[in-house]
């Protein structure tokens, strides 16, 4: 008896070791099996992540990239406009102060001419004065002797006939000039009103061109923005979809470990007791690690995205904010430009009208003079 005793003594114990033996192997099993489940779990989460924010990495450098390379042809556009704008002004400049100083001196030859003209049609009459003098005085050293009366009395009645046809000359002469007077003050304010409305018409066209740059520009806007929205809503959709899988996944998951757990349980609840206490004080712990240190590295990256965002954004309103000054000062050289341009067209016609007047004047008393 008491080596039968013995013997099931033994036996409990030998069957004891290799019973808890197997549930350690197996438990050892278990673990490892967990360990590469998760490690394959997290790997390929992993991979999705990295493949995901790679996309997204590569997207916002391409968009900025374009951007730059915008800015750049727009830059590069704006200087050719504005090199050819100075060359045409330039070109304009020169050509209107050449035809000036042409007109100038066509002026002063003309005036140069008339002068010589001038003089020598009254070194002509002088002569002619003279020699018809001269002829009368040896007239009348022939003929002083009868003809004395006779001169006086011609004498007489030429000088009343040359004061009567003067004063007619000039009384007609002066109702001429008070005739052409009205004409030439309607021929002035007919000028006058086509170059007011000239000038109303050039601000209504530049009212309009100002109404549709603003336009355009609020319709780029608007699409821009449109865009970013629909951007931004799809990508919280896509986000909610991923979330909503990963989700599910590791429900999943959670009910296959607790199937395998109510397994093993079943087969060893009393043996396995403290090991399933350690073994979820385990999981526990790796589960909070797990997620704190996912936190860290969710919050620093989207710190990362939002720095990024922001220094895009901040870019791109100083860009626009300079490029609107910049368009502003072009629009008020432009205006000061055209001003000065049309001031001195304005008084170059005055000036020549006036001279056209007074050149008028001048040949019509001369023409009534003669």
């Amino acid at each position: 008896l008491r080596k039968h005793k013995a013997a099931t003594a033994i036996q409990r114990v030998a069957v004891g070791m290799i019973t808890r033996n197997k549930l350690k192997h197996l438990h050892q099993s278990a673990t490892h099996m967990q360990r590469l489940v998760r490690g394959g779990l997290a790997r390929r989460r992993y991979k999705r992540l990295h493949g995901w924010k790679t996309r997204v990495v590569v997207i916002l450098q391409r968009y900025a990239r374009q951007w730059m390379a915008k800015r750049e042809i727009a830059r590069r556009q704006e200087e050719r406009r504005q090199d050819l704008m100075l060359v045409k002004a330039t070109i304009d400049l020169q050509r209107l102060f050449r035809g000036y100083k042409g007109r100038q001196r066509a002026q002063g030859l003309r005036e140069e001419y008339l002068q010589r003209k001038r003089q020598t049609a009254g070194a002509i009459k002088i002569q002619r004065q003279v020699r018809r003098v001269q002829a009368a005085v040896r007239v009348d050293v022939l003929r002083r002797a009868r003809m004395t009366e006779m001169e006086k009395a011609a004498t007489l009645l030429r000088k009343m006939w040359l004061g009567a046809r003067t004063r007619r000359k000039y009384q007609q002469l002066r109702r001429e000039y008070k005739a052409a007077e009205g004409k030439i003050i309607t021929i002035q304010r007919f000028v006058r009103g086509c170059m007011c409305r000239l000038r109303l018409w050039r601000e209504a066209v530049e009212a309009q061109e100002r109404l549709w740059a603003a336009i355009e520009i609020q319709r780029c806007w608007r699409g821009y923005s449109g865009r970013v929205r629909f951007e931004n809503c799809f990508e919280e959709l896509w986000r909610r979809e991923m979330m909503a899988v990963v989700v599910q996944r590791n429900f999943r998951g959670h009910v296959a470990r607790s199937k395998v757990r109510k397994l093993l349980r079943a087969h060893a609840r009393e043996e396995f007791e403290l090991a399933r206490t350690r073994f979820r004080a385990a999981q526990r712990i790796q589960a909070l690690a797990r997620g704190v240190h996912s936190r860290k590295r969710t919050r620093h990256r989207l710190a990362l995205c939002t720095y990024s965002a922001v220094q895009i954004q901040r870019i791109a309103r100083g860009w626009s904010v300079r490029r609107a000054l910049w368009n502003q000062v072009i629009h008020q050289k432009a205006t000061v430009m055209a001003a000065l341009v049309r001031g001195f067209l304005v008084r170059r016609r005055k000036r020549r009208m006036l001279a056209k007047v007074i050149r008028l004047q001048r040949a019509y008393r001369r023409f009534r003079n003669l």
